[in-house]
C-alpha cells in the first residue's frame, strides 16, 4: 500500500514537473515496469558493485531496480530537480539520493564508490541536452566507472541519442519496449 501510494504521488509530481519544464524531463509519463525490468536485467551484473541512476524522476526505474532484488544501498540516484530529489529521498529512504548535476559525478558521489561503478543507468533526455553538456555527462560517467563498465541509456527515439563514434564509444542496442509510453529503446555504451 505504501509503495502504491508513493508511486501515485510520484507520478503526480512527475507530471507537474513535466508540464513546468518538458525539455528537462523529456517524457510524458514515468517509465513502464517493462522498461524498468529490461534496465534492471542489464544493470544487475553482480551483487556488490554500485549502480548509478541519472534522472530519477518519479522513481519508476529505482523501483524496478529494487524489484529486481538489487540492494537499495547499492543504488545511487542523481536528480537535478530539487523537488523530485526531495520526493525520492522520502519514497526510497534506503537508496542514496543525491540532488546534483550528472556532469559532476566525481564531485557529488561518495569517494569510496569512484572507480567501482559497473553500470550507470540514464533516463536523461540526452536528445534535448546540448552536445557540450552531453559530452560532459558522458565523460563524468566514465570517470567514475570501473574498467569494463557500461552506460545504459533509454530513449524514445528509435535511433541512438548519443553519437557513439564522436564520443569514442562502442554502442549496442539492448532492446525496444513497445509497452511504454512512448515506446523506448535501450542502448548500452562502453569504452572502445
Amino acid at each position: 500500500m505504501q509503495t502504491q501510494m508513493s508511486s501515485s504521488v510520484g507520478t503526480k509530481l512527475f507530471l507537474l514537473r513535466a508540464l513546468r519544464n518538458p525539455r528537462q524531463l523529456g517524457a510524458v509519463a514515468p517509465s513502464s515496469r517493462h522498461l524498468c525490468a529490461l534496465l534492471a536485467r542489464h544493470a544487475a551484473i553482480d551483487e556488490s558493485s554500485p549502480i548509478v541512476e541519472l534522472g530519477g524522476g518519479s522513481g519508476s526505474v529505482t523501483r524496478g531496480l529494487i524489484k529486481a532484488n538489487i540492494d537499495p544501498a547499492r543504488i545511487y540516484v542523481v536528480e537535478l530537480d530539487q523537488q523530485l530529489a526531495i520526493y525520492l529521498k522520502k519514497a526510497f529512504p534506503q537508496v542514496n539520493v543525491i540532488h546534483g548535476n550528472a556532469a559532476e559525478l566525481d564531485k557529488i558521489l561518495p569517494p569510496e564508490i569512484i572507480g567501482k561503478v559497473h553500470r550507470v543507468v540514464s533516463g536523461l533526455p540526452m536528445i534535448n541536452i546540448p552536445e557540450t553538456i552531453r559530452q560532459q555527462i558522458l565523460q563524468s560517467c566514465f570517470k567514475i566507472m570501473a574498467p569494463g563498465g557500461a552506460y545504459l541509456q533509454y530513449t524514445y527515439s528509435p535511433r541512438s541519442s548519443i553519437d557513439a563514434e564522436a564520443s569514442q564509444l562502442k554502442k549496442q542496442r539492448i532492446g525496444t519496449i513497445f509497452l511504454n509510453l512512448p515506446p523506448a529503446t535501450v542502448w548500452q555504451y562502453t569504452k572502445e
